[in-house]
Parts: structure tokens; C-alpha cells; sequence
């Protein structure tokens, strides 16, 4: 990190507008051994961080400089592609316009192609979320989509903006297919999730874990039942009735599981479950003629 950071200062002290990017970050990180100590011998002439960045580099063993310097490399493959460099070569919007006037960015990568380039998603979000914290808070949220959420892998940035980008205006609405991946990603801090989250949507749940979770978080009823008891004595008259009082699940998990298609479970702060309709886009006359016509299966 210290060494892409002093090469990334240096760059903005030193290059000129139109190569301040990602690309040139790329090409330093590849150059021959040689031109690339020349470069490090230039950034010590710089004086500040960059100078120390350099120095720091310099100072390390031959091992641990190769190791460095391997890692940079691994971690920065993706801006090897064309599209790439392309995409992150200009920029026409800042993050924070959103927080200024209606706009709507849509960061997509097809399936095939997240492994390969989650580190730009990454990239992209953290920089998102960094650059809607400044400034003043808008008068309409902005809403920060995250659908196939696990996909991106661990994202500390997004944990602590789950207890804290309420504050600046940011509403982030997280999607996952069960709990399993938020356990495999956050582990101990997975709660963190639930914990600070305004509202919880739940709906097509397939796995117990899961369902045993939405059915702790519903909470008990209590149910009363009648029973009757009769003691067979010679008289026969041992007849007696009482009432208990148990708890039951509002609903147990096998009944989570079983919930109909139509139907989802909303959590609200403050407010006991609902059970609501889940609204359906292709169905829906607001959304006619906005989207892709639904394949049939």
C-alpha cells in the first residue's frame, strides 16, 4: 500500500493531466528494473511522502522489495486490460454530484468477468463512499445499491458505512442470498449488518440457517390451549380442565422456508415484523416498457 501510494502522489505531482491515472500507476509498476529504480531515485528528489515512500521501498532487503513489488503488481493485473485503462482514463461525473442534483450510476460487470475485474468494483465503491461522505448532506438521500453483495468479497469501507453514511446523507442497501455468505465474508462482525440496518427485507429463503435467523429475529407468540384430564377412579368423576399459556414462533423456520413467492417479511426499526406483498416489475404499469421483456424459463 505504501509503495502504491507514494507512486500514485508522484504521478499527481509530476504528470500531467491527461496521464494522472490508474494506466500510468500500471506502467510504472511494470517498467524494467532498471528505469524502475530510476524512477524510485526520482521520487527521492521529490522530497515529502513521495520522497518517503521511495525511501521506505529502498529500504527493504532485495527479498522483501521483490515481494513488494510482486504484490503491487498482482493486485493491480486488471488495469492491464484495454477497457479498462479506457474506462478509468476519463471521467466525466464526480461521486458527489449525486449528492447535488438526480443522478443515477450504474457500475456493471458481466458475470464472467467479476473475478477477473472485482478489484475495479472495489475500487470503484470505496471511492464512491468516500467521496459522498464530504460535503453537505442532501435533503434526499442517496441510495447506494449493492446487489450481488458477496460477489465483492470483503469490504471494510462498506462495514463501517453501514453505522455511519446515514449521517452524511448515503442510504446503502446491501444484497445477499443467505446468511452463509455474510458469515463467510464479515464473520464475527456479520451482526453489524442487521444491527444497523433501518429496514430488513427477507423474502425466497431456501436454507435453515437462514430461516432459523429470520425465525429467532420474529420473535414469540403466545398461544393458549385447553386441556382435560379425567382420573379413572371407581366414580368416575375425576374430571378436571385447565388452560395453558406457551410460546410459538411467529413462525418457525420450516415456514419461513415455506413462505409463498408473492409475500416477504419486512423488519422495520422500531416496528414489529410485517408481512407485505412483494411487488414484481414485470407486472407492474409504473415499470411497463422499461426493461428487458422476461425470457420464459
Amino acid at each position: 500500500k505504501a509503495l502504491i501510494a507514494g507512486l500514485i502522489l508522484h504521478i499527481v505531482a509530476s504528470e500531467p493531466p491527461a496521464t494522472r491515472t490508474l494506466a500510468t500507476l500500471r506502467d510504472h509498476l511494470t517498467l524494467a528494473p532498471q528505469a524502475f529504480a530510476a524512477l524510485l531515485s526520482d521520487m527521492q528528489g521529490c522530497g515529502g511522502l513521495v520522497a518517503r515512500a521511495a525511501n521506505r521501498h529502498l529500504g527493504k532487503s532485495d527479498k522483501e522489495a521483490s515481494g513488494v513489488l510482486s504484490a503491487a503488481q498482482r493486485h493491480t493485473h486488471f488495469l492491464d486490460s484495454p477497457r479498462m485503462g479506457r474506462v478509468l482514463g476519463r471521467s466525466d461525473f464526480a461521486f458527489a454530484d449525486m449528492k447535488a442534483s438526480p443522478a443515477t450510476i450504474f457500475l456493471v460487470l458481466p458475470p464472467d468477468r467479476i473475478a477477473a475485474y472485482a478489484r475495479w468494483l472495489r475500487l470503484m465503491i470505496a471511492q464512491a463512499l468516500t467521496d459522498l461522505s464530504r460535503g453537505a448532506v442532501p435533503a434526499r438521500p442517496v441510495l447506494f445499491l449493492l446487489d450481488e453483495f458477496a460477489a465483492l468479497g470483503r469490504l471494510d469501507p462498506v462495514e463501517r458505512a453501514m453505522g455511519l453514511m446515514a449521517g452524511y446523507g448515503v442510504q446503502l442497501w446491501p444484497i445477499c442470498q443467505d446468511i452463509h455468505q455474510l458469515r463467510t465474508l464479515y464473520r464475527e462482525r456479520a451482526g453489524t449488518f442487521f444491527s444497523n440496518a433501518g429496514a430488513l427485507q427477507i423474502f425466497g429463503v431456501n436454507d435453515h440457517d437462514s430461516a432459523k435467523l429470520v425465525s429467532d429475529l420474529l420473535g414469540q407468540e403466545t398461544v393458549m390451549f385447553e386441556t382435560m384430564s379425567r382420573a379413572l377412579d371407581a366414580d368416575e368423576t375425576g374430571i378436571s380442565f385447565g388452560v395453558q399459556h406457551v410460546g410459538r414462533p411467529l413462525l418457525t423456520p420450516d415456514e419461513v422456508r415455506t413462505l409463498r413467492p408473492d409475500l416477504q417479511l419486512l423488519f422495520l426499526a422500531g416496528q414489529r415484523p410485517i408481512v407485505a406483498t412483494k411487488l414484481a416489475y414485470y407486472v407492474d404499469r409504473e415499470f411497463a416498457g422499461r426493461f428487458d421483456p422476461v425470457q420464459p424459463v
